[in-house]
């Protein structure tokens, strides 16, 4: 068995992880995706995917949704992990209309941007995929035109939803990871409350409604907590 093991390509596992991955998204999202490829993102100085940056566009219940593929992809080092960074990380929002006949217009809207971004920071960051697999919320605060506040700045909350499952892939499993738009006061509130504190506004969102989803003009939470 492990000569067996020693003789398969990084391509064919490479191949067999985004085989099983695609079918596992496709179960748990019950839709069909499209493909943005890598090209199409932000360029980076130096996030270190564990191979190539890709996303995968899609619609999911009332939600256009966009998920990275590929932060779960084996390292091409035998000794690293062949789950590579452990997770993959989803952008959904009732805000932005996704078509089957035009899917790559989706990569104009401030969401691709945001899953991106996001997506970079957690290659560029393995402690913080480590934490968010470790069921950890952690809030975020970058730039992205269109959503940003009157600072130039928009908050997310990233966490595991506890209504989604896990990616089941080749060799394992990977974390599937939310990130949502957050209220600059919910950014502001934030501020020096730790973990207890991400996790008391996840808790709110998911009872006020909004849970995972990312809603540009929605309520703040704030007051109920």
């Amino acid at each position: 068995m492990n000569q067996i093991v020693a003789m398969t390509s990084y391509a064919d596992r490479l191949d067999e992880a985004c085989d099983s991955r695609h079918t596992s998204l496709e179960k748990i999202f019950n839709s069909d995706f499209f493909t943005l490829s890598s090209l199409m993102g932000p360029i980076s100085d130096g996030p270190e995917w564990p191979s190539d940056a890709s996303w995968l566009a899609l619609a999911h219940d009332d939600c256009a949704c966009i998920i990275s593929d590929g932060l779960s992809d084996p390292w091409v080092d035998r000794d690293r992990s062949d789950s590579g960074l452990g997770l993959e990380v989803f952008v959904e929002s009732p805000d932005v209309t996704f078509s089957q006949d035009a899917p790559m217009a989706i990569a104009d809207t401030w969401m691709f941007p945001m899953t991106a971004e996001i997506s970079h920071t957690l290659a560029s960051y393995p402690r913080l995929c480590e934490k968010l697999i470790n069921g950890e919320p952690l809030s975020l605060r970058f730039n992205i035109e269109h959503i940003k506040d009157g600072r130039g700045l928009v908050g997310a909350l990233l966490h595991r939803p506890p209504h989604l499952p896990d990616i089941q892939i080749a060799n394992g499993s990977a974390a599937l990871i939310a990130a949502t738009l957050i209220k600059a006061d919910e950014l502001r509130w934030l501020t020096g409350r730790g973990i207890e504190g991400r996790r008391t506004l996840m808790t709110a969102l998911y009872e006020a409604g909004v849970g995972s989803r990312s809603i540009l003009n929605r309520p703040s939470v704030v007051g109920d907590l």
